[in-house]
């Protein structure tokens, strides 16, 4: 049975997508700093994603206890609400370092974990059909910046950056795909409230059994399923 593990499952996305990944026939540990699935289905590592350097004794837990990951989801974040005295988000260097760790050198750190898991996998013949896969949950914060979203859009931009890297220059010659997936509007805006869980399931599913490398940058609606969206929105 494949591995597949899930790092931010809150009630929404994530618990979501741990359900269909496990219909599908995956193996899903799920890890989060509170525990919200039924962890004799759900494998549950207590994990806060703003301590990065646990982010490889978390990955080895999973990998003794539940196995070597194939897949791997990265869909947690953390951003700020200040007093608006900083234009810059900046409520302190510590509480911006925090968010910096959640948002991008986590997600950075377990992307580095996951494909030394692909390789090792590869190596023993234990990939499926579908290769491997990274997937990161991002927003349209890497294309266009917006008042009042500074600290998230630095880190999704920068994790965007990480995805796009290892999707083009990476291990091209290996079975291994990695995305950044947005949701937005069927017009192309940014989908910041009300993002749909089944939608992402379904979406992150498709990608974990697609043998191939697709866009990296895995701009979706609901409606129209994945789609290229003009830049030139507005809110």
């Amino acid at each position: 049975m494949p591995v597949a593990l899930i790092i931010g499952v809150g009630a929404a996305i994530g618990s979501a997508t741990a359900t269909r990944l496990a219909a599908a026939g995956y193996k899903v540990a799920v890890a989060s700093r509170t525990q919200r699935l039924d962890p004799s289905k759900f494998p549950f590592f207590e994990f806060d994603a703003a301590e990065l350097t646990k982010v490889p004794d978390l990955f080895k837990k999973v990998r003794q206890e539940v196995g070597v990951p194939e897949v791997v989801i990265y869909n947690a974040y953390a951003s700020a609400r200040t007093d608006g005295s900083s234009v810059l988000d900046m409520d302190s260097p510590e509480a911006f370092q925090k968010r910096m760790n959640v948002n991008t050198l986590s997600p950075t750190v377990v992307a580095d974990e996951a494909v030394k898991g692909f390789l090792e996998l590869e190596s023993q013949g234990k990939l499926g059909p579908s290769g491997a896969t990274f997937m990161f949950t991002g927003n349209a914060l890497n294309d266009k910046t917006l008042p009042g979203f500074f600290s998230l859009g630095i880190g999704k931009s920068a994790a965007a950056y990480m995805v796009e890297f290892l999707a083009l220059h990476a291990h091209n010659d290996k079975p291994f795909s990695f995305y950044y997936v947005d949701e937005r509007f069927p017009d192309g805006r940014p989908m910041y409230k009300g993002a749909t869980d089944d939608a992402h399931a379904t979406v992150f599913l498709e990608l974990a059994q697609s043998p191939q490398q697709g866009p990296w940058q895995y701009t979706f609606s609901k409606e129209k399923g994945y789609a290229v969206f003009s830049k030139d929105w507005t809110l």
